[in-house]
């Protein structure tokens, strides 16, 4: 079977980045032939206006895509398409050509941007669901998209005109999510709950050896961005000053972060930049625990699945999927978003109870050997290629 993938790749390479890169890998190595349409937001050479207002068009509907894909559909007739992230350069123009050429297509969703321009759900420092109704014009008065109220009406524009003329909804076969939530959140949107799948973030744990020792910091890895939950812990940090944090990321609060580090004299916490693959598994391998301290509603984050499957616990929020994945005292420590004394003291317990975060690493590991499969992916994406097959050819003989 020939899958092509379509994909926009971020400018800093995201989780959604990896995910797609490793769901291509694992078809591949179960025989299916793939072929990738990828675009680059490495061509934006900043995210001003400006800079975005050259794409803007594009943005909403892209001829170039429209012309590669019709090109690359008649030269390799794929017989699905997964796609992943259309914005900006891809655009759902996307959706429209392969549905013309009769090519099914599965949705891989991994952020709210189907219902929300920020595709975050997070705005002016909470939870925000304005938009799950269908009127994305809130997303103009709060500058939802980096604070931009240009930037934020061009992805409300888009998203609003394509769910008005079916794009997100009639076009596609099967969506498929990482978690339970995230797949709630979308059908009380509106989009068809007997479309949707939900399966773990493709992942291989036999690529990840177990290291149940540890040198005795703390980590964090991920985007540095408020809704990420960074101040939270270095919040925590200010309670902890016998603990060490290494942090592990970049994003738009990287300088406000080590500014707030150092204003406060935090020298138990250490900035590492980003790091990727070998280097990121070197600093993983000797941490104590991971943190997820999270304060949106995040979509199963890959450093849940690489922290397990390294044989390491987790102190999470626990908030929308996560609790799926971290078990409170069974695999990890489960606190209320947003609570640094409550991060603190469950740092403070694994720190002073080797036992205890030995065994929740010992289960850790165990649910990423059970979970975490290339196998357990490949037979979810088999089911719902079938199933989007189905729906498909009975659209085209009705």
């Amino acid at each position: 079977m020939k899958v092509l993938v379509c994909h926009n790749y971020y400018k800093t390479t995201s989780g959604e980045d990896i995910v797609v890169q490793t769901d291509m890998e694992l078809l591949r190595a179960a025989g299916f032939e793939t072929l990738e349409y990828r675009r680059d937001n490495a061509v934006i050479e900043s995210y001003g206006v400006p800079q975005y207002l050259r794409f803007a068009v594009r943005t909403l509907y892209s001829k170039q895509t429209s012309t590669d894909i019709e090109n690359l559909v008649r030269a390799e007739r794929p017989d699905v398409a997964l796609v992943q992230n259309v914005f900006p350069l891809i655009s759902p123009s996307v959706y429209y050509v392969l549905a013309r050429s009769r090519v099914p297509i599965i949705q891989l969703v991994y952020n709210y941007r189907l219902v929300c321009a920020g595709a975050t759900l997070y705005c002016r420092g909470r939870i925000c669901e304005r938009c799950l109704g269908g009127n994305y014009f809130h997303a103009v008065r709060y500058r939802c998209f980096r604070d931009s109220a240009g930037l934020s009406a061009l992805y409300a524009t888009t998203l609003a005109a394509h769910r008005y003329i079916g794009g997100f909804h009639r076009t596609i076969q099967a969506y498929v999510t990482p978690d339970r939530f995230l797949r709630n959140k979308l059908v009380s949107a509106g989009y068809p709950e007997d479309r949707m799948f939900t399966l773990n973030n493709p992942f291989d744990v036999g690529r990840y050896r177990a290291s149940f020792r540890h040198a005795g910091y703390f980590l964090f890895a991920g985007r540095l961005v408020k809704e990420k939950g960074i101040f939270t812990a270095l919040r925590a940090m200010e309670l902890l000053p016998d603990c060490r944090l290494l942090v592990v990321g970049a994003g738009q609060a990287e300088a406000a972060a080590q500014q707030y580090a150092s204003e406060r004299s935090l020298g138990n916490v250490t900035f590492l930049g980003l790091r990727y693959g070998p280097d990121l598994m070197s600093v993983l391998d000797g941490a104590r625990a991971v943190l997820v301290p999270s304060e949106w509603f995040d979509t199963c984050p890959v450093i849940l699945q690489q922290a397990f499957a390294c044989g390491k616990p987790v102190i999470a929020s626990d908030i929308d999927g996560i609790p799926e994945v971290v078990s409170h005292g069974v695999n990890g420590l489960l606190f209320p978003p947003g609570d640094a004394a409550a991060l603190a003291r469950g740092m403070a317990e694994l720190a002073a109870d080797e036992e205890r975060r030995l065994r929740l690493a010992c289960n850790a590991r165990r649910m990423a050997e059970a979970e975490f499969t290339p196998q357990r992916r490949i037979d979810g994406l088999r089911a719902v290629i079938a199933f989007a097959t189905r729906i498909a050819c009975a659209a085209q003989t009705s």
